[in-house]
């Protein structure tokens, strides 16, 4: 992750845990190294992400230096990721579970789909591996991968044709391990029921609600031609949060089900790029709201979230066939012996889930390209109070967003997303 500042609410709070210190790294650097001469000489404790970056978790950056037995110091850097500092924020996500998930993730989960990448040839980073995941603390602790080269694009910018193309090769070969190992152990991703949208809870419902208003008052207030779409969208609302649901069910045993992430965008990856500026390697982040389901949560989110402006308005089917032809090659290459869908077969399911476009465009993008940090934080996303207003109009009065969505709302129109589905 990128060297940032902390956000000023946290700087403001300035509560880094106590038990986040020297005695605590050298009992962990003694069992993972297993050598118990190490002794910790320091601890340096940062916030890594800057307001506005990122709204789940609390994430810490640790320099520790420390020294062997008849050795000169090192010194190594680690993340270490949190839980939300706020009330608000530790009762709606603690409905999602995602600091449980996401734990069981890299413990139980990402080990087995590194070894089947493996099997594949495959020695990239793919994923970070959890140093170690302490559920006395609640914290997962990486190595910090930017020591490595690996930075986050800029989320403002959007990814260009080379990025996305990176990043949907491993994201066919995330929902293609998942798929072999599923059919390896039926099982394994039982738990994992709970994503973005959700009948499991109301939590984020009053978000998504809110976030669809102001949007929809936002139109209204633009030229003529512009109401059509704000009577639209008033007319959908009471079927919106139905429908995005409904990209979460599992209709048919024909469609494609695998281990979506969940929260596929610009802030999830990270590149590693050559001399020249070309990236070379890729890792993906973040399992808080990854499930068991449809492949286009991944596709519709990371597409109309992630892709740079002129993409986002033009190379939808070319990279959905280009992840398809990667997904094709990895599940044939792994074994997957299970009914694969033929290029048509997976073009009607992403039309059948396409919905999460709407969402994606509606309700994560404005918030994620938003530039003012004042109100940027858990508490505002979710609240309903006086300054979440005024953060929700704030995201709704960005220039750049409101042209990516005057492209979109013809496209989304045109497919009949913008009516009650059935």
């Amino acid at each position: 992750m990128p060297e940032e500042k902390c956000s000023s609410k946290i700087e403001e709070s300035c509560e880094i845990p106590a038990w986040l210190n020297s005695e605590y790294f050298e009992q962990l650097l003694k069992k993972v190294k297993g050598d118990s001469t190490i002794k910790v000489q320091s601890v340096d404790v940062k916030y890594a992400l800057p307001k506005g970056e990122n709204y789940a978790s609390v994430i810490y950056r640790v320099q520790v230096v420390f020294h062997k037995k008849d050795q000169l110091s090192s010194s190594r850097s680690y993340i270490v990721k949190g839980m939300a500092l706020t009330d608000l924020a530790v009762q709606k996500l603690g409905e999602y579970n995602v600091y449980e998930k996401e734990m069981d993730v890299y413990e139980l989960v990402v080990p087995e789909l590194k070894r089947l990448s493996r099997s594949l040839g495959d020695r990239s980073e793919l994923y970070p591996s959890a140093l170690t995941v302490d559920r006395d603390h609640n914290v997962i602790i990486f190595d910090d991968l930017s020591k490595k080269g690996f930075i986050m694009p800029d989320r403002s910018v959007g990814l260009d044709l080379t990025h996305m193309k990176m990043s949907l090769k491993l994201t066919a070969k995330l929902h293609a391990t998942s798929l072999k190992l599923a059919e390896m152990h039926p099982t394994i991703f039982d738990r994992y029921t709970t994503g973005m949208m959700t009948r499991e809870t109301d939590a984020f419902y009053p978000f998504f609600y809110e976030t669809f208003d102001a949007l929809t008052n936002e139109i209204s207030t633009w030229d003529q031609k512009w109401h059509y779409y704000s009577n639209k969208l008033r007319k959908l609302r009471p079927h919106f949060i139905e429908q995005g649901l409904k990209v979460f069910d599992h209709e048919s045993d024909d469609d494609l089900r695998v281990f979506a992430q969940g929260d596929l965008w610009v802030n999830n990856l990270l590149f590693k790029y050559d001399s020249n500026g070309k990236p070379i390697d890729i890792v993906l982040l973040d399992f808080q709201f990854a499930c068991y389901a449809t492949p286009m949560i991944d596709l519709c989110y990371f597409f109309f979230t992630s892709a740079n402006d002129e993409l986002r308005q033009s190379c939808f089917e070319e990279l959905m066939q280009y992840y398809y032809y990667h997904l094709a090659c990895y599940t044939k290459r792994l074994g997957y012996s299970k009914k694969f869908p033929t290029l048509h077969q997976f073009q009607k399911q992403l039309l059948k889930k396409l919905f999460y476009a709407v969402y994606s465009s509606m309700i994560a993008l404005p918030v994620q390209i938003n530039e003012d940090s004042t109100d940027a934080d858990f508490d505002a996303l979710l609240g309903i109070d006086e300054r979440s207003q005024r953060f929700r109009r704030t995201i709704m009065s960005n220039k750049r967003y409101h042209r990516i969505i005057k492209g979109l709302l013809p496209f989304f129109d045109r497919k009949g997303l913008l009516d009650k589905l059935d």
